[in-house]
């Protein structure tokens, strides 16, 4: 009698035993394939918008005249590079013997003390080169030197006039020349100063290069040389060529925005259309602003904003592609109940009227979805969908995929197709009131791909 209480007592321990195990190793396997599990994301959408840009390389065009050297000699720039001179305005000397140099190295004493308005005009140089320099164009850092090479040259009046005596009396002989008229001054010639937009042609834009030279202090120049230019007036054209979907799309634009990558720069101007030397249409935009920041850019890099579009913002990892029963549009047809649907072809050769849930239409077909378990009253393929009256007939089968998203805001995905207006890399603006689409403040999965239709989803 004992062992047997014993027995009992030592079976029921198993029992229980063997039921803790199983729900132990339950709890493990749920936390292992939990931790194992990718975390499913969702993005709530808004309005938004995108705006579209489109990159074009630009000529520059001014109201610039080159100069030459009035003297033969090694000439020392008094105004900076990106200076406005004035009418009559000491601009440069000219050193006949190179000893005007040589002296200023073995006395440096006579240039003087800065100032702190030439220090502070020093340190701005620098920050603005440092903002615009790229490593294949090197005219900036010829330029930079110039400037610099200037405002130390004479940096006080009291300098200068020492100088003038000293070397007067010393014999060193050298000619002033003063500007001829006023403006902007730059030491950067490429050969395009003359150029006039009536002979741009698409030639040009090939290789979208000039040839640059700039004179430095302390050269050596020829008398008749070109040695510099003034720029006159503070407008400026950009002319670059225009494709032909360009030219229909801009032909009632006025004014337009563009954006210049190298120095971040955004720009609003007058723009239109003109035909070059080779009959090409071109763009041309007049710009007020900002001349002194491109003196030295000839063919220049820049986008344009061509249009915004507005409506719902998603991101593009949302999107996946889901395929549907493609359908004529033609066989659609109205049933006695108004709904939407199409006359199936039944054994017998009648016909029956069956309503569908109709994705979406574009010009051609109706979009059905494909069921999984099909039930009789759901088109599916192999049916024979006719018309009303007449022979025409076709067979279901054609599919085509749709672009869309799947929302979760009841507790499982759903697909939803969009209709897409504007796109870049990391979003879409769709269509805010097509059939079937997503609403604003939807739940939509933020990875597409991580989920299927009808999946439950669990938040």
């Amino acid at each position: 009698m004992p062992s047997s209480r014993k027995s009992k007592k030592k079976s029921m321990w198993n029992i229980e035993g063997i039921i803790f195990v199983i729900i132990a190793l339950y709890i493990l396997f749920s936390v292992f394939s939990y931790s194992r599990r990718e975390t499913l994301r969702f993005y709530e959408v808004r309005e938004g918008s995108l705006v579209r840009e489109k990159q074009y390389t630009g000529l520059i065009l001014r109201e610039e005249k080159t100069y030459t050297a009035k003297d033969s000699g090694y000439v020392h720039f008094s105004v900076s590079e990106g200076r406005r001179v004035s009418k009559g305005g000491e601009l440069y000397f000219i050193d006949e013997t190179g000893n005007l140099e040589k002296y200023l190295q073995e006395h440096p004493e006579l240039l003087g003390e800065f100032t702190e308005q030439q220090v502070e005009d020093i340190r701005l140089r620098l920050q603005d080169f440092s903002r615009s320099f790229q490593n294949n164009q090197f005219t900036g850092l010829y330029n930079l030197q110039g400037s610099l090479q200037s405002t130390l040259f004479f940096n006080a009046e009291e300098g200068e006039n020492r100088l003038q005596k000293i070397l007067s009396q010393l014999g060193i002989k050298y000619s002033i020349v003063n500007a001829e008229e006023a403006g902007i001054i730059s030491y950067t010639l490429d050969g395009y100063e003359d150029f006039q937009k009536d002979k741009l042609n698409y030639n040009l834009f090939q290789n979208a290069q000039s040839t640059v030279s700039y004179i430095q202090n302390g050269v050596r120049v020829e008398a008749g040389n070109p040695l510099y230019k003034i720029i006159s007036s503070s407008q400026w054209k950009l002319l670059f060529p225009l494709a032909e979907g360009d030219v229909k799309k801009m032909e009632n634009v006025s004014t337009v925005s563009i954006h210049f990558p190298v120095n971040a720069m955004d720009l609003q101007g007058n723009f239109s259309v003109f035909r070059g030397e080779d009959g090409k249409m071109y763009g041309e935009i007049q710009l007020d602003d900002y001349l002194d920041y491109f003196l030295d850019s000839r063919f220049v890099s820049f986008s344009m904003q061509e249009k915004e579009q507005s409506g719902l913002k998603i991101p593009v990892s949302a999107v996946v592609n889901k395929d549907f029963y493609i359908v004529p549009k033609e066989f659609m047809k109205q049933g006695p109940d108004k709904s939407s649907g199409f006359y199936r072809q039944k054994a017998d050769g009648s016909r029956e009227f069956l309503s569908a849930d109709i994705y979406m239409l574009d010009e051609q077909y109706c979009y059905l979805k494909i069921e999984t378990n099909p039930s009789d009253t759901d088109i599916q393929g192999g049916n024979i969908l006719v018309k009303e009256s007449g022979n025409a007939s076709f067979v279901v089968g054609p599919r085509k995929a749709l672009e869309g998203v799947y929302d979760i805001n009841r507790g499982y995905a759903i697909f939803h197709p969009i209709q897409i207006i504007e796109k870049n890399e990391d979003y879409l603006i769709v269509e805010s009131h097509s059939k079937n689409g997503v609403s604003v403040y939807d739940h939509i999965v933020l990875q597409g791909d991580m989920v299927t239709d009808g999946q439950i989803i669990y938040q």
